[in-house]
């Protein structure tokens, strides 16, 4: 019993890190979906932990917000935050909800 507890350790970092790791690209997936969506092409994002800009108050620990520039199919430029994934479900949801910066 004894010889088995690194292994176990082991098991137990190893699904921490991957969950960590699916966690994250689930959340991109989300926003790359959005994006094709609505004929967007993400110009730049940025992965926000703590700021959160219009969801800061109204984000659960399951989703994952993100500041993006996106270039429209008429060549404009807008600015927004986009929150990947819903309130109960996390980014089990396919849910993305953005507040443009105007």
């Amino acid at each position: 019993m004894e010889g088995s507890t690194p292994l176990l350790v082991f098991v137990v970092i190893a699904f921490a890190v991957g969950m960590f790791v699916w966690h994250f690209s689930r959340a991109e997936a989300i926003l790359q979906r959005w994006a094709r969506e609505n004929s967007y092409e993400i110009v730049s994002k940025e992965y926000r932990w703590f700021r959160r800009g219009p969801f800061f108050w109204w984000t659960s620990r399951g989703q994952e917000v993100f500041y993006v520039t996106v270039r429209t199919i008429d060549g404009q430029h807008r600015r927004g935050w986009v929150r990947c994934g819903g309130w109960l479900l996390g980014v089990l949801s396919d849910q993305a909800d953005v507040q443009w910066d105007e």
